[in-house]
């Protein structure tokens, strides 16, 4: 390789190392931000019961209130039945006494549903209280293991974000540029060896995608030092000096 080639190589491997630190960090992060996702789950789950026990306790003032008017309506009831003056209008007080008391009973009844439900909702809250303190402590160890890696790595990836930043300074403004926009569309893997399809042909495929490379780009990286990338997967090619390859 020549001079732009091995110092995007060196580049290349450096960068490997960082994503290696750089991927556990995010997987530590997922697994925290999981939990903070369940335990938000959790809390929406809790405020929705807590807003339906709220709703059953006003559905069960509303029917006290009925049941109360229902009752002071009886009792008006009551009193005409000894003041009225014919069979028929006594019968007609009775029928509405008769009818406020099986209102009255349909409101008891609707008392007791609700009072039921609310019983069940609160111990379903308790629940809800008992499983978010599991969470939150799980969410405690998963921060600690993030930030016991963070801590434990640091310096490590201090050093290689120094060694990063100096065969970056290596290398022309243009080759940097590129290295960098095919390392952020596939994740910082910007360069892959070409590969001999076998020891006796010409044929070379590319390391980073397997399809093939034309002979005219393997017959340019071995004549000069030139930036070619992947027709298919758009990597950096480059051919190693270490020894040659077969697929």
């Amino acid at each position: 390789m020549g001079a732009i080639l091995d110092a995007l190589h060196r580049l290349q491997q450096i960068e490997n190392e960082l994503n290696t630190y750089r991927a556990r960090e995010n997987v530590l992060r997922r697994k925290a931000q999981q939990v903070e996702r369940q335990i938000a789950k959790g809390q929406a789950d809790f405020n929705a019961h807590r807003d339906a026990v709220t709703r059953c306790q006003m559905e069960i003032d509303s029917a006290d209130l009925d049941i109360k008017s229902r009752e002071e309506s009886m009792n008006r009831h009551r009193q005409a039945l000894n003041t009225a003056k014919s069979n028929k209008e006594y019968a007609a007080i009775l029928t509405a006494l008769n009818t406020e008391k099986a209102d009255v009973s349909k409101c008891e009844s609707r008392v007791l549903e609700h009072l039921a439900r609310k019983d069940q909702l609160i111990a379903k809250s308790k629940e809800f209280d008992l499983e978010r303190a599991r969470f939150d402590e799980r969410l405690k160890k998963c921060q600690a293991e993030l930030d016991n890696y963070i801590q434990e790595t640091r310096e490590t990836f201090r050093r290689l974000e120094s060694e990063r930043n100096a065969a970056a300074a290596e290398l022309p403004p243009s080759a940097l540029a590129t290295f960098d926009r095919v390392a952020a569309h596939l994740d910082g893997d910007a360069m892959a060896e070409t590969i001999r399809v076998s020891a006796r042909g010409e044929d070379h495929i590319c390391s980073g995608c397997n399809m093939s490379v034309p002979l005219e780009h393997i017959n340019r990286l071995k004549s000069r030092d030139e930036i070619l990338e992947c027709s298919s997967c758009g990597r950096i090619l480059f051919i190693s000096t270490v020894g040659a390859r077969s697929a």
